[in-house]
């Protein structure tokens, strides 16, 4: 429903991520207007939950909760209460409604909920002077945790740049971001959170010129394999997978959901399910019905890209070359911070976000892999991340 927003949606969400705060947006529609009450969709319920201010999954159906809200507009700030609602009926679907809505908004006007210290504000950013007075003056601030560390953080990078180029602690792909972690004296672990102190690191080989060719991997995670029809990665390998040039069995591809890739691979939106779900289909018969190979719960996605990439640094590195004796001059970073979540699923279908299988058959018959890889199309960063702050180390 938020596709239905008279307002930019990209625009209020820049402006309001940029400035430091957690967000969700609701649009509604003319029945929920006459009817005061809104579906409070998964991005809502999320936001609810992560930020301390309600858990619908703890709500029974039929009871209704009432929370305050500072609604902001460019002349006051007023109190309202917000009701939050399972109904009896149709499964209990979370419900949504601000009391007297009616008298700052209408139908498809950009509703925009944010919590500051478990505080609701509320805006409505089809009327840009209600925004322009919340982001300049009526919010809050942001609490300002990260920032002091994200300094400390930028300032040992600018001194281990000034080392110039520094040689590889390992060879191969990993040893442009293990290099800078070993500088930085964080030691090499399997801990799914932030490297440093909350805030993830993301170290790139760049040219000359400082672009990137490859893609700029966000996070690996496993499928849901209770919902999937092919039941194990050894399956998987076997029944999609191709003998590599070293003779093993493997499958090493990167899938989209624009179009199938060259073995009928392709990611596919449910929707209904909130399920990410990858599909195979034969290229060569147009008449061939695509069937379901693997699934991800939409929702677990969304929890890591927000926990991992809250607050990221994305470092440039020069290198020489030389896979054999690599060495790197960290030139750049781009500091950048709360992802655009609701996005997600636009870029997975327009191929900006992809999944990359990296496994083969180990000679046990067990599989092997490296991650199941979220990626970033290189030079997408801001599609799903508010404009960067960019530094550039030799300065």
């Amino acid at each position: 429903m938020l596709s239905k927003s008279d307002t930019d949606i990209e625009v209020a969400s820049s402006g309001i991520l940029s400035a430091g705060y957690d967000v969700a947006f609701l649009v509604p529609t003319e029945t929920a207007m006459n009817k005061s009450i809104m579906d409070a969709h998964g991005s809502v319920q999320a936001f609810m939950r992560r930020t301390g201010l309600h858990d619908y999954a703890d709500q029974p159906q039929g009871v209704k909760k009432q929370i305050q809200a500072n609604i902001i507009t460019a002349d006051e700030v007023f109190e309202k209460k917000v009701s939050l609602y399972r109904p009896k009926t149709k499964e209990g679907d979370p419900r949504i409604w601000v009391y007297g809505l009616n008298k700052f908004a209408a139908a498809y006007n950009l509703i925009a909920l944010i919590a500051i210290r478990r505080e609701l504000f509320i805006i409505n950013c089809s009327r840009p002077k209600d925004l322009q007075a919340a982001l300049s003056h009526a919010l809050p601030s942001p609490e300002s945790k990260g920032n002091s560390v994200a300094s400390e953080l930028l300032s040992k990078i600018v001194t281990i740049s000034k080392l110039g180029f520094i040689p590889s602690v390992t060879q191969g792909d990993p040893g442009v971001g293990m290099t800078l972690e070993h500088q930085l004296g964080i030691s090499a672990n399997s801990d799914k959170a932030p490297d440093y102190k909350g805030i993830e690191l993301k170290a790139s080989r760049v040219d000359d010129k400082r672009r990137q060719k490859n893609k700029k991997q966000l996070f690996s995670k496993t499928p849901y394999w209770p919902e999937c029809p092919v039941g194990s990665a050894e399956d998987l390998v076997l029944s999609r997978g191709y003998i590599d040039s070293d003779g093993q069995q493997a499958l090493r591809h990167t899938i989209n959901g624009s179009k199938p890739n060259s073995r009928g691979l392709f990611l596919d939106i449910d929707y209904a399910n909130d399920y990410l779900r990858q599909m195979f289909t034969d290229v060569s018969n147009t008449d061939f019905k695509p069937e379901h190979d693997m699934t991800w719960v939409l929702e677990d996605l969304r929890s890591v890209l927000r926990k991992k990439h809250k607050e990221t640094f994305w470092v440039k590195a020069l290198h020489n070359n030389d896979r054999t004796n690599e060495c790197f001059h960290y030139v750049e970073v781009q500091h950048t911070a709360n992802p655009f979540i609701d996005r997600f699923e636009a870029l997975i279908e327009t191929g900006l976000i992809t999944m990359d299988y990296t496994l083969h058959l180990k000679p046990s018959g067990k599989a092997r892999d490296h991650g199941y890889l979220f990626k970033l199309k290189s030079g997408s960063l801001t599609a799903l991340f508010p404009e960067p702050a960019v530094y550039d180390l030799t300065i």
